[in-house]
Order: C-alpha cells, then sequence, then structure tokens
C-alpha cells in the first residue's frame, strides 16, 4: 500500500511536472523568438544574395547559391520579378553560399558564405570567403585540392543593427572586388585582396 506520507505538503511529483511544465513553456517561448528573429535575417540575407547572383548574372558569371533559388522564391519573371515562398522555412537556414562556377582560372569553388555555428554555447554568425589554394598529393587518397577559409566578419546572434551595417559594407567591399576581377579576367585581383585585408582561420582539403 502506498504510504500519504508528505501529502501534507503536496505530491512531490506534482509541484515537479510544474516547474518542467513551466520550464517547457520557457523554453518554447525563447525557441520561437529566436526562430522568428532568425528567419527575419535569413530573408534579409537570402535576398542580399541573390541580388549579388543576378548582378554576375547580368555579366555572364554564373553562380550557384544555396540555399537553391527553387527553394525560397517564386518567379513572375526570372530572374528579378520574384517573391518569397510562404512554405519555406527561413528559420531553419544555417548556411548561405555563393560559389563562382567559372573555369578559367581556377575560380570554381570561390565562394562567400555566411554560417551561423556554435561557440561556447552561444550562437555566432559568421561571413567567409573560400577558395582553392592548389592542389596536394595524399598516400591513400591521391590528389586533393585545398581551400582556405578567410573570415570577413563575426558577430554574436541575435545581430544588433550597427553590426548589420557592418556585415553589408563587408560584403559590398569584398562583392566589389570580386566583379572587378571578373571584368577584368584577373582572379588574383579578389583573392589578394582577401589574403591582404582578412584574416585566414582554417586549411582543409576536397
Amino acid at each position: 500500500m502506498a504510504s500519504d506520507k508528505g501529502s501534507a505538503k503536496g505530491d512531490w511529483f506534482d509541484e515537479l511536472d510544474a516547474e518542467l511544465e513551466e520550464k517547457t513553456e520557457e523554453t518554447y517561448e525563447s525557441m520561437g523568438e529566436r526562430d522568428s528573429k532568425m528567419a527575419e535575417l535569413n530573408k534579409q540575407f537570402i535576398k542580399d544574395f541573390w541580388r549579388v547572383w543576378i548582378r554576375f548574372e547580368k555579366l555572364n558569371v554564373h553562380f550557384s547559391m544555396q540555399p537553391d533559388y527553387s527553394s525560397f522564391a517564386t518567379f513572375d519573371e526570372f530572374p528579378e520579378q520574384w517573391e518569397f515562398r510562404d512554405e519555406f522555412d527561413f528559420s531553419s537556414v544555417r548556411t548561405l553560399k555563393l560559389m563562382d562556377k567559372t573555369q578559367q582560372e581556377g575560380r570554381t569553388g570561390d565562394t562567400l558564405l555566411l554560417e551561423y555555428y556554435t561557440e561556447d554555447d552561444e550562437t555566432k554568425l559568421g561571413l567567409f570567403f573560400e577558395f582553392c589554394e592548389g592542389e596536394t598529393y595524399y598516400k591513400y587518397s591521391g590528389w586533393k585540392r585545398i581551400f582556405a577559409r578567410y573570415t570577413l566578419f563575426e558577430t554574436d546572434f541575435p545581430v544588433e543593427d550597427d553590426k548589420m551595417d557592418d556585415i553589408h559594407d563587408t560584403m559590398k567591399d569584398v562583392v566589389k572586388v570580386w566583379y572587378e576581377s571578373h571584368l577584368k579576367g584577373d582572379r588574383d585581383l579578389v583573392i589578394e585582396h582577401i589574403k591582404e585585408e582578412y584574416t585566414k582561420t582554417e586549411e582543409y582539403p576536397e
């Protein structure tokens, strides 16, 4: 037979259950606010990246984009007249990429990258540029291209308004030189600019 001891103070599990329910509601509310802010931010960045895609396409320079435009947009007239898809989950996007597909000068793989990541249990947002620096032979896997990642800008999430201005200024700086390098047919313009102005933070084979 179950004991009635402690019933005057209330059942211990009822108290625990109430605390857990409160914690659940607080967590869901916090996650909802985070997802809402992330969705709003991602809409802006997707719009930014797509406008860059269009600008390069006018020069007949072909980029691939992640997420793919067919997933986030519907078009009245491709590529400039478009709207966001209502059903696309903008809060789920953790990586945005613009990758150069140009075959000449080894440009394939030159990438502007925006990425969310966790550091010390805090969500961060980083803007990066990646490119192939050459090839290295590995004994068991053969030749592989070696990519370098340069950090253009990093900040905490949620992103403050003045930091958004800084991100856009950084994007403008890189895209302008990237575009000029295509106009002049000289990839070194953008590569040297990245090396001189920003910090190399990673190197990896692919």
